[in-house]
């Protein structure tokens, strides 16, 4: 009896360790809520592709210069860039409401990954980094109704003044196509063959950086046009709460219940999917603990009293024989 006790007790002892080793894993070292966030929260994944490579043009201080562009428009000219990091419980409709956003404000989507992320507790999260390309006159309101899609971890903003590049390269391409109309009007007067040759190999230079100073200013309208706003969206299991400073001591004790009660449900199920995977071994380990006892009684003598108040040792069978 003492043996099968120890052997409950023992058997009870290393459940309750497991649940407890269980619990204080799922606590500090469960990592449920992941930040969808890899500048400022500290994602690995997730990373965008890279936008093509820009002009080397530096940003103007607070004194821009003015005055009218290709496309007849007066006004400085600034490339906006937003990023935003999403937290939802909800990964697939938070997508699809991504992208009917997009199209309501005439945007388009530029690049888009999604990523499958493998969680401390055996979960799998999904993780989506989208760019996209909205118009300028229309980001603001994007960002505004953007913001109220999910729940938003953080957001980062930037914006780029380029007038005075684009002024100077404008100027560039007016001034290389003085010198094509010239070259143009030399060779129609060029009569000797060298003449002409010089003449031809400076043109075809020129009309080189005349196609390029073009693709950089398309480049720099697009840019200009549609500002870039890039998303990353996290699913997780509970959505991260902080307090701010302002918080009251009801508020503070509310998160704790709340939390409290979601750690605890969360070990729970932690548990119970550990216990089922430790069934096969705990099944082998109480068969042979069985067996052991069985041996064990089998080969020990027992001893009965005798009405006179002695003990007797009653041989085993084994011995009898």
């Amino acid at each position: 009896m003492k043996t099968g006790k120890k052997i409950g007790i023992g058997i009870g002892s290393l459940l309750l360790l497991t649940f407890i080793g269980v619990f204080i894993f799922t606590l500090l070292g469960g990592n449920i809520t992941k930040n969808a966030t890899e500048d400022s929260m500290g994602y690995a994944p997730g990373i965008p592709a890279e936008s093509p490579a820009e002009p080397a043009y530096e940003e103007s201080g607070g004194d821009y210069d003015q005055g009218f562009g290709r496309d007849g428009s007066i006004g400085d000219k600034i490339i906006g860039t937003y990023s935003m990091n999403f937290e939802t419980l909800e990964f697939s409709e938070t997508i699809t409401d991504l992208e009917a956003l997009v199209s309501k404000y005439d945007g388009y989507i530029q690049s888009s990954q999604i990523y499958n992320q493998s969680s401390m507790e055996g979960r799998i999260y999904k993780y989506a980094v989208h760019t996209l390309r909205i118009p300028k006159e229309e980001v603001m309101a994007f960002n505004t109704e953007l913001k109220l899609m999910a729940h938003m971890v953080s957001e980062n903003s930037s914006v780029q003044n380029v007038t005075r590049y684009y002024r100077d390269t404008e100027a560039r391409l007016e001034t290389l196509e003085a010198q094509r109309k010239r070259l143009n009007e030399l060779y129609e007067q060029a009569e000797r063959i060298e003449d002409i040759i010089t003449i031809e190999s400076k043109l075809n230079d020129i009309i080189y950086q005349i196609e390029a100073l073009k693709g950089e200013l398309q480049y720099l309208d697009e840019e200009i046009n549609y500002s870039t706003v890039t998303t990353y969206v996290q699913e997780v299991s509970k959505l991260t709460t902080g307090e701010s400073i302002q918080a009251s001591f009801s508020e503070r004790i509310q998160n704790a219940l709340g939390d409290s009660v979601y750690f605890f449900q969360e070990a729970m199920i932690s548990f119970f999917i550990v216990l089922i995977y430790l069934v096969p071994f705990l099944a082998i380990f109480g068969i042979l603990a069985y067996a052991g006892n069985k041996i064990i009684k089998r080969r020990k003598p027992k001893v009965k009293k005798t009405s006179s108040g002695n003990s007797h040792i009653e041989e085993s069978e084994k011995t009898k024989q």
